[in-house]
Formats: structure tokens, sequence, C-alpha cells
């Protein structure tokens, strides 16, 4: 159930929505009829985002923001709310690991960095639109993790522990704030061809390397992530919450 006007009605907040995976959620959620508002630091091109969702007839309100600062999240969604309403849908996307090291030579600040972008700042944002969410009579958070959250693999030791936080992150969310209506789920994709592994992805061998790593033998697209995301924050999924969904061809089956 992820078709057109599944959504219609509601707002969502969508991070990281200046491209890649992002930018594909922000537009599928609104074909779904749902106004978007688009939270990232480059503003230009959320500027081009917004276009897309207003192309399909929807509202977009952009806020150019850093996610790892409270006053600028607090910020940024007080101007979602004061253009489209408040939120019914949170999509927690940003995220990433900028180096790779292993733990015996890791720089601590690198590390907290990490920390504070995949797993500090999904609660952040969670948190300031909570109360949007509960004048609302409930809404649903949504965060994509990674299944480098789910294996140990030497030189993204920060990225794997901040990713695999999220899940208990989740579900302490799912079962704090499951009486006000909210639900909270992860979503938890393998590779995807976003932009976003182009190192890997220019390199023919390594991209058949990571293609042979998931059952399906190929990597994701960004549509095949977005579309679960419709899918849990809609009435088809009303009874969902505190779950981990993994997106990943079968990487780790």
């Amino acid at each position: 159930m992820t078709g057109a006007g599944v959504l219609a009605g509601r707002v969502a907040i969508v991070t990281g929505a200046s491209g890649g995976i992002g930018r594909v959620i922000a537009r599928s959620l609104a074909e779904a009829g749902a106004d978007v508002g688009l939270l990232a630091r480059r503003k230009d091109a959320l500027e081009e985002t917004a276009d897309l969702v207003t192309g399909l007839g929807r509202r977009a309100s952009v806020a150019q923001c850093d996610v790892t600062d409270e006053d600028q999240v607090e910020s940024a969604v007080a101007s979602v709310a004061a253009a489209l309403g408040d939120p019914d849908i949170v999509v927690n996307n940003a995220g990433g690991a900028r180096f790779v090291s292993d733990l015996a030579h890791m720089k601590l600040p690198g590390w907290d960095k990490t920390v504070s972008l995949n797993l500090r700042a999904p609660l952040v944002l969670a948190k300031a639109a909570l109360p949007g969410m509960i004048r609302r009579g409930g809404g649903s958070v949504i965060t994509i993790g990674s299944i480098v959250g789910e294996q140990a693999l030497t030189g993204l030791s920060h990225y794997a522990v901040a990713k695999s936080g999220l899940e208990m992150l989740t579900r302490s969310m799912a079962r704090e704030w499951g009486h006000h209506g909210v639900r909270c789920n992860l979503v938890v994709p393998g590779l995807v061809d976003s932009g976003a592994h182009d190192h890997y992805a220019d390199d023919p061998a390594m991209a058949a390397l990571y293609s042979k790593q998931a059952a399906l033998g190929r990597w994701a697209r960004p549509e095949e992530i977005a579309a679960p995301v419709v899918f849990l924050a809609s009435d088809a999924a009303s009874y969902i919450s505190g779950a981990s969904l993994l997106v990943d061809g079968g990487t780790v089956a």
C-alpha cells in the first residue's frame, strides 16, 4: 500500500533531503500525497528537491540546518510546522561515515562526530517533532539504518556502533511513545545505488564484489528503500512499531 493518496493530508519531515536516498524518499512521500519539510545543509540542493515535491502538486518547506545541532533542528521543525502544519511523519535519513579507521588508530573526535550524526541526531529530530505529532493524535518515526550495523567491518566500527544503536533507540522510542499513537520503526538498507558509494561503484571489481554479497546479486535502487518508508508511514503499517526491516537483497541472510 504505497500508491497515490495513501498519505493524503499528512505532513512529513525528511533529513538529508538534498540528494540521494533522501531526495527519493521525499519524492515518494509526495507521490503518496504528503506535504514535505526538507532538511539538510545545502540549501540549493534542497530547493531542487522542493521543486520535485511541488511538481507533484504537494507543498514543500525548506529548512537549512545541521542535524547534529539541537537548536538548529528545533528551529527547522518549527519552520516546517509554521509552513505546512505539525508533522505526522519523521524520516531520519541523514547519516554516513566520513572516514575509515581501525580501532587502534581511531581518532576519538571523529568517533564522536560519527555517533552524533548517526545516532544522536535521529533522537534530536524525533524529540523536536514529538509535541507536534502528539497534537496530531499520533505519527510515524522512520529511521534509516544500515547493514553495517548488523556486521562488524574493519575500519567502520564507528559507523557500525552508531547504526547498531539505532535499533535499540527505535525500540525505546516505540515503547515510550506508543501511548501517544506514535509508531517508530527502522529501515535497514544494504548497498544502494544512490551516489553515496560511488567510490565502490566506479571500481568494477569492487562493484561486482559487493553485488555478489547480496543474494539478489545487485545493489538496491533508492526507490526500493523509499517504498518501505512510505509503507511504514501509512495506515497499512498501523500496528507495526519497534520493528527493524532489512532491505538488503538478502545480504545478511
